[in-house]
């Protein structure tokens, strides 16, 4: 991938990118990777956003270096879900067959965990990414705070509100 920086105009856009990519392409991957359940797709989704950057260095240079980190993590959560879409449908098909050929019936727990995913894609994306990166990720509240620019009880508080809503409204509550 670094190869591909070679690829950008000046000098300073290569070493902004090489920065960017040697710092938060774990993470990026990592997070993709909960989305999707594949690492080969989650590291190309961070390829692919880096790709797509790489073609209007201008848009990541407009966003403030200490919100760049967030950036890149929505930017790939994005893409992971525009990925998961597109996958979908040859999934559930693959999943019809297999289920029906070992005679296996859909457990309670794969209905819950439908649910909740149905019920995460009512948050807003900035609600998704608190939750993901504290409960998919492990990240820390005081890491996921610095992540998004938030104080840590901002988002210890927003994330208990949101998982408290999440449960009332699986539980058979208001939405």
């Amino acid at each position: 991938m670094l190869l591909i920086f070679m690829a950008l105009e000046t000098p300073e856009d290569r070493e902004l990118f090489s920065r960017l990519y040697t710092e938060n392409a774990r993470l990026m991957a990592s997070y993709a990777k909960h989305i999707l359940n594949d690492w080969a797709e989650a590291e190309d989704a961070v390829h692919d956003i880096f790709v797509k950057l790489m073609d209007a260095p201008e848009q990541i240079l407009r966003v403030p270096e200490e919100n760049r980190r967030a950036f890149l993590v929505v930017c790939v959560q994005n893409r992971a879900r525009n990925i998961l879409k597109r996958r979908k449908p040859v999934l559930e098909l693959e999943t019809a067959e297999a289920m029906e050929a070992t005679g296996y019936v859909e457990s309670e727990e794969s209905d819950l965990l439908e649910q909740l995913m149905e019920e995460m894609e009512t948050l807003t994306d900035e609600q998704q990414e608190i939750l993901g990166l504290h409960y998919f990720l492990g990240l820390k509240f005081e890491d996921v705070g610095k992540l998004m620019n938030k104080k840590t009880a901002t988002v210890q508080k927003m994330s208990k509100r949101l998982t408290r809503i999440l449960r009332d409204r699986m539980e058979g509550g208001a939405r």
